[in-house]
């Protein structure tokens, strides 16, 4: 008897951490951004509104802040979208065209399938400070130190998403190879 309450000890304890690990990416998103931009502004506008934009069209059709469907994201996704043209238009900026290319990118993925943004963040946050280590002279070991410890919540993410059922092993994958890709890419011919 007392194995089995071990053992339902241990899922809701995997459970909990699972969820922590999802809950936390949005605060790894306003750390890497703050070592990136010097403008108070343009960080407000890249981190902040954004999720206060996506929580506020979960409450408003009725889901939860992961917005699990498909076809709930796409009105957000179109609203930053529409926001992320503005904001390259006033700061014009690496940062602020890396944000409008992986909306879009997001976007037309989820008009046709759900990849897991999570790892798709994760992994974006990851290229980009790789990209930040050819600028940097005094932040280096702090950068490395970031891509490893992003590195390994990646892995953690990857796990938690699979472990709440919230995607399936190929959304996982394809939403953190193509942030990588994508960004890439984009870091190459921006």
């Amino acid at each position: 008897m007392s194995s089995l309450y071990s053992l339902y000890n241990w899922d809701i304890m995997k459970s909990k951490f699972a969820t922590f690990v999802s809950y936390i990416f949005p605060f790894l998103l306003v750390i890497t951004l703050i070592i990136a931009i010097n403008n108070i502004i343009e960080l407000i506008m890249l981190a902040v509104v954004p999720c206060i934009i996506w929580l506020i069209s979960a409450k408003l059709s009725g889901q939860n802040w992961d917005i699990e469907d498909r076809n709930h994201r796409l009105i957000p996704l179109i609203i930053l979208t529409i926001y992320g043209v503005v904001i390259s238009f006033i700061f014009n900026d690496l940062f602020s065209k890396a944000f409008l290319i992986n909306i879009i990118f997001i976007l037309i993925i989820t008009l046709f399938w759900k990849i897991s943004m999570h790892c798709y963040g994760l992994s974006t946050l990851i290229m980009l400070l790789m990209y930040l280590l050819k600028y940097t002279n005094n932040n280096y070991y702090l950068i490395i130190s970031l891509i490893i410890s992003y590195s390994v919540f990646l892995i953690l993410t990857i796990w938690s998403r699979l472990y709440l059922k919230k995607h399936t092993v190929l959304q996982v994958v394809i939403g953190t190879f193509s942030g990588f890709l994508v960004n890439l890419i984009m870091l190459k011919f921006v």
